[in-house]
């Protein structure tokens, strides 16, 4: 007996609980769109504000192409920061570029969490040209960078007289 009163008191209340949230999501917001749990190729999707719903795919290409040139910016802020580290008197400038290429790194991320595939595959794709232009700094290139600058400045010094 007490476990059919139980039962019935949890049935009751995940019925209730459901009633509520499809009454939330009719009359509360002006979308009624849920978050997918997997992949979908859709033109219509919001992506993390409400006021940013893509209903046509004009719309989506734009997105995409923005995606893009954000994804491209993140990795040319991430290549800034890494040849600031340790430089004297820019911590708070490096500090910055750490913060602003977090961040933006994270707002990807929630774009992918939209499970649009589509734009889950222009985030990749524009990570990856980011990638090509700005590769990642390695001990070897910055050595070579600072050998090429130490030859350029006693090449200089030897031609000033």
């Amino acid at each position: 007996r007490t476990d059919t009163r139980v039962h019935r008191f949890q049935d009751c209340l995940a019925a209730s609980m459901l009633e509520r949230d499809l009454d939330h999501h009719s009359s509360g917001s002006k979308h009624s769109m849920q978050m997918p749990m997997f992949f979908e190729w859709s033109f219509d999707t919001i992506v993390l504000f409400e006021q940013l719903h893509v209903q046509n795919p004009a719309a989506y290409f734009v997105l995409c192409l923005v995606l893009i040139a954000i994804c491209i910016l993140k990795q040319y802020l991430v290549l800034q920061q890494v040849l600031l580290v340790g430089s004297r008197g820019k911590i708070v400038l490096e500090t910055l570029l750490y913060i602003t290429h977090t961040s933006i790194g994270y707002g990807l991320m929630l774009v992918c969490m939209t499970f649009n595939a589509g734009l889950f595959v222009t985030t990749m794709i524009g990570l990856a040209i980011g990638h090509f232009l700005f590769p990642p700094v390695t001990f070897e290139n910055v050595k070579g960078l600072v050998d090429s600058e130490r030859k350029l400045a006693a090449l200089q010094g030897c031609c000033a007289h």
